[in-house]
């Protein structure tokens, strides 16, 4: 990809092979250095020349493509204020020549120069003079020359003055393929009448598109008013909003709490808890009863005819009381906010395993133990 640099040189070659062509896209435009000595009112197509004293150069060597790349190093080598742009331009392979410039004191340098109001263009002595072979006179008394690819301004005794040029015959013969940079692109502080007329045409333009928003968003407002107050009659709810909002809201709290219900429901059916079969002892045998017994056998006060009747001996029972245990959910009350639970189980070791099946799908869960008795309350 050719740099600007080259491009200009081939623009040059080629204007200079033709008269024709050099008349027609080859015109030269008038260049003003901008020093203090500046007395004639240029044209508007002048372009103004900086000089190197308001701006900062520097010779890099990176590894990218094009100057648009190189540019974006200037921050990271120049080191300077956040105030200032940056531009490069390619002089050999990874060979660039990065410019950095302050677009607020050229503003107001341009302020101080009355004869450059009109102007759009500006341009550096660095792309101007980049290949000048001596030395050009100023009409300061200084010199403009070049140092290691760099155009920078030296006084009279460190340069060969005999062979120097003055500014004008310098600057008249490189107004043709000047790279410049917008005036409109810098800061400025002076309002002109273009200025504010394109204000004022904004601010109507942002005005107006208010306006229409606002009344399209009242025209929406009253549809959706109407929309509402239609379905609230096909429902016949309550007009008033708060009852309105409290049913929904209630609503809304016993169907989360159905939900959560019958979540916590499923987790505790997926809880192993069957019933182990017990297996009871042989009866003893029934002692036999003596005659002489006979006188022992009474009746339970208030019996009546035809009823079984439970037989004692001696006042004490036939059979022997036999305590078993076996694994079940004995109670599970809700109160609509918790659920306990009172689980029989079949031994102490069972009652344990219950728990820690619990603790793993219940994070809150509370516990109590008693012997082979497990009670589980539930939030």
């Amino acid at each position: 990809m050719l740099s600007f640099s080259d491009t200009m040189r081939i623009s040059r070659l080629v204007c200079a092979k033709s008269i024709r062509i050099r008349r027609i896209f080859c015109r030269s435009l008038p260049l003003v250095y901008a020093d203090n000595t500046i007395t004639a009112s240029p044209s508007s197509e002048a372009i103004l020349v900086l000089p190197p004293s308001d701006y900062w150069v520097l010779r890099v060597t990176l590894n990218v493509k094009t100057e648009k790349e190189a540019a974006k190093y200037g921050s990271a080598l120049f080191e300077l204020s956040d105030e200032y742009r940056y531009v490069a331009q390619k002089v050999g392979d990874n060979s660039y020549l990065l410019i950095a410039y302050n677009p607020d004191e050229i503003s107001q340098k341009l302020r101080s120069l009355e004869a450059f109001s009109k102007n759009e263009k500006i341009t550096f002595a660095q792309w101007v003079f980049a290949d000048i072979t001596q030395p050009i006179q100023l009409n300061n008394d200084k010199y403009l020359t070049i140092m290691d690819g760099i155009v920078i301004e030296m006084d009279s005794p460190y340069v060969q003055a005999d062979t120097s040029v003055p500014l004008i015959e310098a600057l008249a013969s490189r107004g043709s393929f000047v790279r410049t940079v917008q005036i409109e692109g810098l800061a400025s502080a002076e309002v002109t009448a273009k200025t504010l007329k394109t204000t004022v045409v904004i601010f109507v333009m942002l005005f107006a598109n208010l306006v229409a928003e606002a009344i399209v968003q009242h025209q929406e407002s009253n549809r959706l008013y109407a929309k509402i107050q239609e379905v609230l009659s096909e429902s016949k709810l309550p007009e008033t909003s708060i009852e309105r909002v409290a049913i929904l809201d209630s609503l809304k709290m016993k169907e989360q709490q159905q939900l959560q219900f019958r979540r916590q429901c499923k987790q505790i059916s997926d809880i192993p808890m069957e019933v182990k079969p017990v297996s009871l002892p042989p009866l003893p045998a029934a002692p036999e009863v003596s005659a002489a017994l006979t006188n022992g056998i009474v009746l339970i006060p208030g019996s009546k005819p035809g009823e079984s009747n439970r037989l004692l001996i001696d006042n004490k029972p036939p059979l022997l009381s036999i305590d078993y245990h076996g694994e079940g959910m004995q109670v599970l009350e809700y109160d609509g906010h918790s659920i306990n639970l009172i689980i029989d189980a079949h031994d102490f070791s069972s009652a344990e395993k219950l728990k820690i099946a619990f603790m793993k799908r219940f994070n809150k869960a509370q516990f109590e133990v008693h012997g082979n008795q497990l009670e589980v309350g539930l939030k």
